[in-house]
């Protein structure tokens, strides 16, 4: 009795595999694996060892137990965050889509060999381990956002964490080869007296211009209207709003170019992959999805922004900082059965001019609160970006802030038109450089 409840068991498990692999043929849903995908989880951890490795060959040890904590940490806060979110990955399969801890693993290893010895690792370096975070979204197995993020939070921990090697007049550093690995052997007379600049030094007192800030947060979609120009607009609002609420992520470059001027870069790649069995008829492009079937939709949009700015009080507790720019967008949408078979897809790629404030005080050396507004306008994209922010400066490098905002736009073209209003909230931590 037994052996045939086991087997029974066996045989309903199995078929319960056999009928979810049979059931999700949408190409939106399946996962890549082959070359690439494979080359990225094994680069994950060859780029963390072979650091380390590298590290212990030539007696860097205080470098390899500096490793070892941006390594341990960077992958605390990356799993951390991945059960906070419970984030579906894009082929359905797990809950724990952000953010990539292929690609913290390996922006762990890249970043550590970049900032303790130095720029000439920083192109192989972070080329392997981008390899790896393209390989993630190869495989359909992470969104943009979710490498993006990753990659981000093992830098920046590396950055608090890793000093610059200890140079002397005679230096063994390791390096890879065509054939393998190697250390390389230097002596340079007078070297051990000349100070190197640090990437983590806390009593820092230099004022810096430049920096990097990683944004992460969630969003809530109020409105999200996608219509081809040809078939009725119907709303994403009401696609699988048990997947609320998305992450949000944002990347932003800042860099002084003179006196009380700037230049903001953003990235901020906006994804989601809803499944939902609809009552009424959806149809999108030459596709009609009847009522009653699980229909999955992929909407992505990409936004990138290039800012010049300029500090009108740069000597006042006030902040009043203006202007303008321009703003990149590439919107994609894809739909399907669940089962596959009638994907339809659009896209486009849009381009337009903004303007920029952000208005703010400073409270304390320490305290300061911001608001601040960005617009863009086109015939074709039309924006609106507001938000405000509480940030705390630790020191000259670090700093972190509280952010919540709204972010609206509507886009038109023969392809796709689109409405997208949605709030998102969440931390943001800086350094400066």
């Amino acid at each position: 009795m037994t052996l045939f409840v086991k087997h029974t068991l066996a045989v309903a498990i199995a078929a319960c595999i056999f009928s979810t692999t049979v059931m999700a043929k949408s190409e939106i849903l399946q996962t890549n694996t082959g070359t690439i995908s494979e080359i990225g989880d094994w680069m994950q951890i060859i780029i963390p060892a072979g650091a380390m490795a590298g590290s212990l060959a030539i007696g860097d040890t205080e470098g390899a137990w500096q490793l070892t904590k941006g390594l341990g940490t960077s992958a605390s806060i990356t799993h951390g965050l991945k059960f906070v979110y419970r984030k579906m990955r894009p082929d359905g399969t797990q809950p724990n889509s952000f953010p990539s801890g292929h690609t913290s693993a390996a922006f762990a290893g890249a970043a550590y060999l970049h900032h303790r010895y130095g720029d000439a690792w920083a192109v192989p370096a972070y080329g392997a381990a981008a390899f790896v975070g393209f390989s993630r979204v190869h495989a359909n197995r992470h969104f943009m956002d979710d490498v993006m993020a990753g990659g981000a939070i093992s830098v920046l921990t590396s950055l608090y964490f890793t000093d610059p090697y200890n140079q002397s007049d005679l230096m063994f550093v390791p390096s890879m080869t065509k054939d393998g690995f190697a250390i390389n052997a230097s002596y340079v007379f007078g070297r051990e007296k000349k100070p190197r600049d640090g990437y983590s030094n806390l009593r820092d007192s230099t004022d810096y211009r430049n920096s990097y800030s990683l944004f992460i947060g969630g969003s809530s979609t109020k409105r999200n209207i996608i219509d081809d120009g040809v078939n009725n607009p119907f709303d994403l609002y009401y696609f699988g709003r048990e997947n609320e609420p998305n992450t949000y992520a944002a990347s932003h470059f800042t860099f002084g170019i003179a006196d009380n001027q700037y230049v903001n870069l953003s990235f901020t790649p906006y994804e989601s992959r809803t499944q939902k069995e609809h009552r009424e008829d959806v149809k999108f492009k030459n596709e009609t999805y009847l009522a009653g079937n699980e229909i999955v939709v992929a909407y992505s949009l990409w936004n990138a922004t290039a800012d010049y700015m300029f500090e009108l009080l740069p000597d006042s507790n006030w902040k009043l900082d203006v202007g303008a720019g321009l703003t990149t967008s590439l919107l994609s949408m894809r739909m399907d059965y669940v089962v596959g078979e009638h994907l339809a897809e659009a896209s486009n790629f849009f381009i337009a001019p903004s303007v920029a404030t952000e208005v703010g005080y400073q409270f304390t050396d320490k305290l300061s609160a911001s608001i601040g507004l960005r617009l863009t306008a086109s015939s074709s994209l039309n924006s609106q970006d507001i938000w405000s922010s509480i940030g705390y400066k630790f020191n000259n490098r670090w700093a972190a802030s509280i952010v919540v905002g709204r972010f609206e736009q509507q886009v038109e073209s023969k392809q796709i038109n689109n409405d997208l209003v949605l709030d998102y909230s969440g931390f943001n931590v800086k350094y400066s450089f």
